[in-house]
Protein backbone atom coordinates (compact mmCIF):
# COMPACT_ATOMS: atom_id res chain seq x y z
CA UNK A 1 0.00 0.00 0.00
CA UNK A 2 2.82 2.34 0.85
CA UNK A 3 4.49 1.54 -2.45
CA UNK A 4 1.27 2.36 -4.36
CA UNK A 5 0.85 5.67 -2.54
CA UNK A 6 4.46 6.55 -3.27
CA UNK A 7 3.96 5.79 -6.97
CA UNK A 8 0.82 7.94 -7.14
CA UNK A 9 2.62 10.74 -5.33
CA UNK A 10 5.48 10.63 -7.84
CA UNK A 11 3.01 10.71 -10.73
CA UNK A 12 1.16 13.65 -9.21
CA UNK A 13 4.40 15.50 -8.62
CA UNK A 14 5.49 14.87 -12.21
CA UNK A 15 2.20 16.24 -13.52
CA UNK A 16 2.63 19.39 -11.42
CA UNK A 17 6.15 19.77 -12.75
CA UNK A 18 4.87 19.39 -16.30
CA UNK A 19 2.25 22.06 -15.77
CA UNK A 20 4.86 24.39 -14.29
CA UNK A 21 7.17 23.82 -17.26
CA UNK A 22 4.32 24.48 -19.70
CA UNK A 23 3.46 27.68 -17.86
CA UNK A 24 7.10 28.81 -17.94
CA UNK A 25 7.33 28.07 -21.66
CA UNK A 26 4.14 30.04 -22.30
CA UNK A 27 5.51 33.01 -20.35
CA UNK A 28 8.86 32.86 -22.15
CA UNK A 29 7.12 32.58 -25.52
CA UNK A 30 4.97 35.62 -24.78
CA UNK A 31 8.14 37.52 -23.91
CA UNK A 32 10.18 36.28 -26.88
CA UNK A 33 7.61 36.51 -29.69
CA UNK A 34 7.63 40.33 -29.87
CA UNK A 35 11.43 40.28 -29.94
CA UNK A 36 11.42 37.63 -32.68
CA UNK A 37 8.88 39.67 -34.63
CA UNK A 38 11.06 42.76 -34.35
CA UNK A 39 14.10 40.74 -35.41
CA UNK A 40 12.23 39.43 -38.46
CA UNK A 41 11.10 42.96 -39.29
CA UNK A 42 14.67 44.22 -39.03
CA UNK A 43 15.93 41.38 -41.25
CA UNK A 44 13.26 42.22 -43.84
CA UNK A 45 14.21 45.89 -43.64
CA UNK A 46 17.85 45.02 -44.37
CA UNK A 47 16.84 42.76 -47.27
CA UNK A 48 14.51 45.42 -48.57
CA UNK A 49 17.31 47.98 -48.38
CA UNK A 50 19.51 45.64 -50.42
CA UNK A 51 16.78 45.17 -53.04
CA UNK A 52 16.07 48.85 -53.45
CA UNK A 53 19.82 49.56 -53.64
CA UNK A 54 20.10 47.09 -56.54
CA UNK A 55 17.24 48.82 -58.33
CA UNK A 56 18.93 52.17 -57.94
CA UNK A 57 22.24 50.75 -59.17
CA UNK A 58 20.40 49.50 -62.24
CA UNK A 59 18.98 52.98 -62.71
CA UNK A 60 22.46 54.50 -62.50
CA UNK A 61 23.72 52.07 -65.17
CA UNK A 62 20.75 52.94 -67.38
CA UNK A 63 21.54 56.64 -67.01
CA UNK A 64 25.19 56.00 -67.91
CA UNK A 65 24.12 54.09 -71.04
CA UNK A 66 21.62 56.72 -72.18
CA UNK A 67 23.51 60.00 -72.25
CA UNK A 68 22.74 60.86 -68.60
CA UNK A 69 18.97 60.56 -69.09
CA UNK A 70 16.55 58.73 -66.84
CA UNK A 71 14.01 56.38 -68.43
CA UNK A 72 11.05 58.13 -70.05
CA UNK A 73 7.48 57.39 -69.14
CA UNK A 74 6.30 54.61 -71.41
CA UNK A 75 2.74 53.65 -72.27
CA UNK A 76 0.93 50.38 -71.79
CA UNK A 77 2.66 47.66 -69.78
CA UNK A 78 6.07 49.31 -70.10
CA UNK A 79 7.47 51.36 -67.22
CA UNK A 80 10.70 52.06 -65.38
CA UNK A 81 10.94 48.54 -63.99
CA UNK A 82 10.66 47.10 -67.50
CA UNK A 83 13.20 49.57 -68.86
CA UNK A 84 15.60 48.66 -66.07
CA UNK A 85 15.09 44.89 -66.30
CA UNK A 86 18.37 44.29 -68.18
CA UNK A 87 20.19 45.95 -65.27
CA UNK A 88 19.04 43.84 -62.33
CA UNK A 89 19.77 40.15 -61.85
CA UNK A 90 16.52 38.83 -60.39
CA UNK A 91 12.92 40.02 -60.49
CA UNK A 92 12.77 39.42 -56.72
CA UNK A 93 14.50 42.77 -56.14
CA UNK A 94 11.37 44.67 -57.17
CA UNK A 95 9.43 43.59 -54.09
CA UNK A 96 10.08 44.12 -50.39
CA UNK A 97 9.97 40.84 -48.39
CA UNK A 98 7.68 42.56 -45.86
CA UNK A 99 5.06 43.17 -48.53
CA UNK A 100 2.45 40.40 -48.35
CA UNK A 101 0.27 41.92 -51.06
CA UNK A 102 -0.29 39.95 -54.28
CA UNK A 103 1.12 42.67 -56.54
CA UNK A 104 4.35 41.50 -58.13
CA UNK A 105 6.29 44.63 -57.28
CA UNK A 106 6.36 46.75 -54.19
CA UNK A 107 8.37 49.91 -54.72
CA UNK A 108 7.32 53.44 -55.57
CA UNK A 109 9.06 54.99 -58.53
CA UNK A 110 9.56 58.74 -58.71
CA UNK A 111 9.80 61.01 -61.71
CA UNK A 112 8.06 59.27 -64.59
CA UNK A 113 8.34 61.41 -67.68
CA UNK A 114 5.06 62.55 -69.21
CA UNK A 115 6.00 61.66 -72.76
CA UNK A 116 5.63 58.29 -74.44
CA UNK A 117 8.49 56.37 -76.03
CA UNK A 118 9.04 53.09 -77.81
CA UNK A 119 11.43 50.33 -76.84
CA UNK A 120 14.81 51.75 -77.76
CA UNK A 121 18.26 50.23 -77.93
CA UNK A 122 21.22 52.38 -76.94
CA UNK A 123 21.90 53.07 -80.64
CA UNK A 124 18.27 53.99 -81.30
CA UNK A 125 18.24 56.23 -78.26
CA UNK A 126 21.20 58.25 -79.60
CA UNK A 127 19.25 59.12 -82.76
CA UNK A 128 15.84 59.50 -81.07
CA UNK A 129 14.28 62.87 -81.92
CA UNK A 130 11.26 62.84 -79.64
CA UNK A 131 11.23 64.11 -76.05
CA UNK A 132 13.15 61.81 -73.75
CA UNK A 133 13.53 61.25 -70.03
CA UNK A 134 14.78 63.64 -67.38
CA UNK A 135 18.45 64.55 -67.71
CA UNK A 136 20.71 64.20 -64.69
CA UNK A 137 21.96 67.78 -65.07
CA UNK A 138 18.43 69.12 -64.52
CA UNK A 139 18.36 67.88 -60.92
CA UNK A 140 20.20 70.40 -58.71
CA UNK A 141 19.85 68.38 -55.50
CA UNK A 142 20.58 64.75 -56.46
CA UNK A 143 21.34 63.74 -52.87
CA UNK A 144 17.85 64.84 -51.79
CA UNK A 145 15.72 63.78 -54.78
CA UNK A 146 14.02 60.41 -54.35
CA UNK A 147 14.18 57.81 -57.11
CA UNK A 148 12.68 54.73 -55.43
CA UNK A 149 10.70 54.16 -52.24
CA UNK A 150 8.34 51.63 -50.71
CA UNK A 151 4.68 51.57 -51.62
CA UNK A 152 1.80 51.60 -49.17
CA UNK A 153 0.60 48.16 -48.04
CA UNK A 154 -2.54 47.00 -49.82
CA UNK A 155 -2.05 49.34 -52.78
CA UNK A 156 -1.36 48.31 -56.36
CA UNK A 157 -0.15 51.83 -57.11
CA UNK A 158 3.62 51.60 -57.19
CA UNK A 159 4.40 54.88 -58.91
CA UNK A 160 4.49 58.58 -58.20
CA UNK A 161 3.28 60.23 -61.37
CA UNK A 162 3.57 63.35 -59.37
CA UNK A 163 1.20 66.29 -59.78
CA UNK A 164 1.69 68.52 -56.78
CA UNK A 165 -1.74 70.15 -57.13
CA UNK A 166 -3.49 66.80 -56.79
CA UNK A 167 -3.76 64.77 -53.62
CA UNK A 168 -3.74 61.11 -54.55
CA UNK A 169 -0.05 60.75 -55.34
CA UNK A 170 0.93 62.82 -52.32
CA UNK A 171 -1.08 60.47 -50.13
CA UNK A 172 0.47 57.48 -51.85
CA UNK A 173 4.02 58.34 -50.84
CA UNK A 174 2.94 59.78 -47.50
CA UNK A 175 1.44 56.42 -46.59
CA UNK A 176 4.37 54.33 -47.77
CA UNK A 177 5.92 52.57 -44.81
CA UNK A 178 8.29 49.68 -44.27
CA UNK A 179 6.15 46.63 -43.67
CA UNK A 180 3.09 48.60 -44.71
CA UNK A 181 1.61 49.98 -41.50
CA UNK A 182 2.61 51.92 -38.43
CA UNK A 183 2.76 48.84 -36.20
CA UNK A 184 5.61 47.15 -38.05
CA UNK A 185 7.08 49.88 -40.20
CA UNK A 186 9.82 51.02 -37.88
CA UNK A 187 8.35 54.49 -38.34
CA UNK A 188 9.52 55.00 -41.90
CA UNK A 189 10.64 53.42 -45.16
CA UNK A 190 13.68 52.84 -47.35
CA UNK A 191 14.39 55.33 -50.13
CA UNK A 192 17.01 55.70 -52.83
CA UNK A 193 18.19 58.97 -54.32
CA UNK A 194 19.45 60.34 -57.61
CA UNK A 195 23.05 60.42 -56.37
CA UNK A 196 22.93 56.67 -55.70
CA UNK A 197 22.58 56.88 -51.92
CA UNK A 198 20.15 54.70 -49.97
CA UNK A 199 18.73 55.49 -46.56
CA UNK A 200 15.85 54.83 -44.19
CA UNK A 201 13.69 57.93 -43.75
CA UNK A 202 11.23 58.58 -40.97
CA UNK A 203 7.58 59.09 -41.81
CA UNK A 204 6.78 62.69 -42.65
CA UNK A 205 10.29 63.59 -43.86
CA UNK A 206 9.89 62.63 -47.52
CA UNK A 207 7.34 65.26 -48.47
CA UNK A 208 9.71 68.20 -48.59
CA UNK A 209 9.73 69.73 -52.09
CA UNK A 210 13.39 68.94 -52.72
CA UNK A 211 12.63 65.22 -52.37
CA UNK A 212 10.08 65.23 -55.19
CA UNK A 213 9.93 65.79 -58.91
CA UNK A 214 6.88 66.21 -61.07
CA UNK A 215 5.93 64.91 -64.48
CA UNK A 216 5.50 68.22 -66.26
CA UNK A 217 7.86 71.15 -66.21
CA UNK A 218 5.35 73.57 -64.68
CA UNK A 219 5.21 71.38 -61.55
CA UNK A 220 8.85 70.34 -61.55
CA UNK A 221 10.65 72.80 -59.33
CA UNK A 222 14.03 71.15 -59.86
CA UNK A 223 14.14 72.46 -63.44
CA UNK A 224 15.08 76.15 -63.35
CA UNK A 225 15.94 76.11 -67.06
CA UNK A 226 15.36 73.82 -70.00
CA UNK A 227 18.02 74.05 -72.66
CA UNK A 228 15.84 72.36 -75.22
CA UNK A 229 12.10 72.04 -75.62
CA UNK A 230 10.58 68.93 -74.18
CA UNK A 231 13.76 67.42 -72.77
CA UNK A 232 12.50 67.59 -69.21
CA UNK A 233 9.04 66.24 -69.96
Amino acid sequence: MKVLNKTLSMRAFTLVELLVVIAIIAILASMLLPALSRAKGKANQIKCLSNIRQLNMGLQMYVDDHDDHFPPRISGRENWLTSLKPYYVSSSVVKCPSDGFSANHGFLINGFNDFFATRLSKEEFETWKWPIGMKMAYIPEPSSTITFGEKRKGSRHCHMDFYQDEGNDVKEIDQSKHGGDSSDSGGGANYTFVDGSVRFMKDGTTMRPENLWGVTYQFRKVLPNLDRAGSGG
